[in-house]
């Protein structure tokens, strides 16, 4: 077989490689779109297993390509316009499909009728990405000899997907994306049409049925989870929506009604006879799922006295007239318990931007102008990134707000939120921006059997060695009820008079102390008791010598998170898993953390799809040419292509996560900078063909040196530019990014290249395995970094590098 034989250069279609662009942007949007909807729809973990599955379109449409084979030459212009008039009714469909099918992520264990839902799901939202690949595919076979340039128009048009869609998302809401996305997808059709009469017809009918189709009932809304908080909120007998933003973060929904109360934690020994009855409040829900109170507040704060009743307000009976940090503010209660105990000021420090709308506009007359009073300032900024970036001025308090529900927490449906807000590093860092006298308080809810207090105490005491303080004891205080626990770290060590006020505080209200320097064992579990001192033998044994081997005897993962794992909300293991059978039976469920599981599941799904889906069908049809003999190393290259371009974006997302201070900053410079500059990279490799493994030896050889400087540079760069301009941080993050990208961007065209000059139906089969590697790369490589941490991540993905130009050796040998 001569190369090319019966392929041709596209005749009729000038503006291909346009085309290409905007599908691809299309692709990347969608799927950014659909992890926001399920987040919202579902929990985030979920939104990815799905994401992940559904993703699997892009490699099974290689599959299709490879089994019809023979049969599609002559006919790739016919199957791409197909493919792009399908595109835009397809993402209308499905997304509205999606969100009729009543799928329940916490029946999966009680309700088998939920994994029909579930599949049901995985096949609707495949289709989308089966057409989009579809088409990417096929111009690959119409371009043979310029794969190099149908790749660069893929990639640059998916960065361009992603930093539209986030910003798009500042101004629309999410679950317009899919109409807005199938008007560019018809734009796409418009172009491959060409000057056919007969196209053009069907792509104006298509775009004015689904045009009126919108116009004349809107856009499908997102069908939410019956066991979110917003859901139970709704059904409240006078429950009623009052306000409503979304942004790119989240969406914030407000509803009023008599029945609402949410308090930090347990109210303890509230003498409501004396003081009066809890304020009325507005629950104030992200995502439909976490929720924080706005208040009624008229500028009096006596009604706020049973803020005085909860653990959070231990660090104001440390400190008088502070000035006060509060790290997640919403919708104000720790404020209110800041000014309520005579703060001198309060710096509200919130992510979400809609806070401000909600609380400050749509809410000013109940909120009573909360954040606009003059001691308190409120500033729209992450929390860790806010008190990086600046040394002074200290704070007497910093205040960690709860911030999740509690029937969130005790779902475990964090588990796989990386936050930078708990790891030792972060410790480390809010004790040194406090006053010499300060105290940092971070309050969590409690789950049964104990795991998160003993986890958060874990982590500052490590916080606390590391920056050399000699009795890490001294300066810790841990007193909990029956639902909540506050942590306090204080600057100087404990004296007489703070530990006796801390046993006096909760002698008063019923709580627990778990540790103070100097706690007698007769003194603990004296309220709500437990079977054992849990949190007191926790915290003895941690500051003790034999504090690794507690580590690792716990039952749960409680080491502390750190930067290179940031999953304090991770606490399963897989060897506690029979205990927990045995102890609970059935309702063992109820005691793991649901998204780590998912996430296991994932990898079993997309593995097993993978095989069944993608490589047993290529392998079936192998014997029909004869160049079947370069498919093992075809898949060994474009398998390591696939795993090693997730693992490395996976991992800079999360890195830059940090540096740049607010995630839907992070997801679209680092998604952004990959992909166009990954794309630049395969328009270099489309004009040097020569010597193609010599080549990606190279590359695999600066990508090692590249990652190795950045693995250890990285963290210095952090730091000194953590004070600067939010634009500073984003050039800055392209800069560092561009070379490992532009590297990155090399391999796929160069191996396509040498695939496609050898037989035209391994190009497909090279398709097909690399689609298959990256479903199966994403959450692969956050399994990765929960168990191992992101630098291994990254060291695994330049051993893959390592493994492609080895690969492309043996397909380049001369045939036999």
């Amino acid at each position: 077989m001569t190369p090319h034989s019966g392929s041709r250069r596209t005749a009729g279609s000038p503006h291909l490689e346009l085309a290409v662009l905007l599908i691809g942007a299309v692709g990347i949007a969608f799927e950014i779109a659909l992890v926001r909807v399920f987040s919202i729809a579902q929990w985030h973990h979920f939104a990815y297993m799905i994401i992940s599955l559904a993703m699997l379109g892009f490699a099974v449409s290689g599959t299709a390509l490879g089994v019809l084979g023979a049969r599609i030459r002559g006919r790739e212009e016919l199957l791409l316009r197909g493919g792009a008039l399908a595109l835009p009714a397809a993402l209308v469909a499905c997304y509205e499909i999606s969100q009729a099918i009543p799928f329940e992520t916490l029946q999966l264990a009680s309700r088998a009728q939920q994994w029909v839902w579930l599949i049901l799901l995985y096949l609707v939202l495949s289709l989308p990405f089966f057409l989009i690949s579809w088409c990417v595919a096929t111009s690959l076979l119409l371009r043979p000899d310029r794969v190099g340039r149908v790749y660069f128009a893929n990639m640059v048009g998916s960065g361009l997907g992603a930093v539209g869609l986030v910003g798009a998302l500042f101004f629309l809401p999410v679950h317009t994306m899919p109409y807005a996305l199938a008007g560019v997808a018809l734009a796409a059709g418009a172009l491959l049409a060409g000057r056919r009469p007969g196209w053009w017809t069907a792509t104006g009918v298509l775009a004015v049925v689904l045009a009126a189709s919108c116009l004349a009932r809107g856009p499908r809304p997102i069908r939410v989870s019956e066991y979110k908080g917003l859901s139970y909120a709704l059904q409240l007998p006078d429950a009623r929506v009052v306000a409503g933003v979304e942004t790119a973060i989240s969406r914030l929904t407000a509803v009023r009604s008599s029945l609402i109360r949410e308090t930090p934690g347990q109210v303890s020994g509230y003498p409501v006879s004396e003081l009066g009855p809890f304020p009325e409040q507005t629950g104030l829900y992200f995502d439909a799922g976490g929720v924080s109170p706005v208040h009624r507040f008229d500028g009096s704060l006596e009604p706020f006295a049973y803020l005085d009743y909860v653990t959070s307000a231990l660090p104001y009976h440390l400190v008088r007239e502070p000035r006060v940090a509060v790290i997640g503010a919403g919708g104000g209660t720790e404020v209110l318990s800041a000014l309520q105990h005579g703060a001198a000021s309060v710096t509200a420090l919130e992510l979400d931007p809609g806070v401000r709308e909600i609380v400050g506009q749509r809410l000013d007359e109940f909120a009573g102008d909360l954040y606009g009073r003059p001691d308190v300032e409120l500033i729209i900024a992450e929390g860790r990134g806010f008190l990086a970036s600046r040394a002074e001025p200290r704070f007497d308090v910093i205040q960690i707000a709860l911030l999740d529900a509690y029937n969130a927490s005790a779902a475990g449906v964090h588990a796989l939120s990386e936050s930078y807000l708990y790891t030792v590093e972060a410790l480390a860092l809010y004790t040194s921006r406090l006053s010499p006298n300060g105290v940092l308080a971070i309050t969590r809810w409690l789950r049964t059997p104990p795991r998160d207090a003993i986890k958060l105490f874990a982590t500052a005491v490590e916080a606390l060695r590391r920056v050399d303080v000699p009795d890490p004891g001294r300066h810790l205080a841990l007193v909990r009820s029956w639902n909540a626990a506050t942590l306090i770290v204080s600057r100087r060590p404990f004296d007489t008079d703070r530990v006796e006020a801390v046993r006096s505080f909760a002698a008063a209200r019923g709580f627990d102390v778990g540790w103070i320097p100097g706690l007698e064992p007769h003194e603990v579990n004296r309220f709500t008791i437990l079977d054992a001192p849990a949190y007191h033998e926790a915290a003895v044994a941690l500051l003790s010598a034999e504090s690794e081997d507690f580590l690792r005897r716990h039952p749960f993962h409680v080491r502390p998170a750190t930067d290179d794992r940031p999953y304090f909300f991770r606490f399963f293991r897989w060897r506690s898993l029979p205990g927990l059978i045995r102890a609970a039976g059935r309702d063992w469920v109820n005691f793991v953390e649901w998204g780590y599981v998912a996430l296991a599941a994932t990898v079993a799904q997309a593995l097993a799809a993978a095989g069944l889906l993608v490589l047993l069908p290529l392998a079936l049809f192998a014997r029909r040419g004869p160049s079947g003999s370069g498919r093992a190393p075809v898949a060994a290259c474009f398998g390591s292509l696939g795993l090693a371009f997730m693992f490395m974006e996976i991992a800079f997302i999360q890195k830059l996560m940090l540096f740049l201070h607010h995630p839907a900053y992070a997801v679209a410079v680092v998604l952004t900078t990959f992909l166009f500059f990954s794309g630049i990279g395969s328009l270099h490799a489309d004009r040097r063909r020569d010597r193609p493994v010599r080549r990606l030896a190279i590359v695999a050889a600066l990508l090692a040196i590249v990652s190795a400087i950045y693995v250890v540079g990285l963290p210095v760069l952090f730091e000194v530019g953590s004070g600067w301009s939010d634009p500073a941080r984003v050039a800055t993050a392209v800069t560092v990014l561009a070379p490992l990208a532009f590297l990155m961007g090399i391999p796929f065209p160069t191996c396509l290249q040498v695939v496609s000059n050898r037989a035209r139906d391994l190009v497909v089969w090279a398709w097909g395995v690399n689609g298959a590697a990256s479903v199966v790369g994403a959450t692969m490589a956050t399994l990765i970094a929960i168990h191992a941490g992101f630098r291994t991540v990254v060291i695994l993905s330049i051993a893959l590098y390592i493994v492609i130009p080895l690969s492309m050796q043996r397909l380049t040998r001369p045939e036999s």
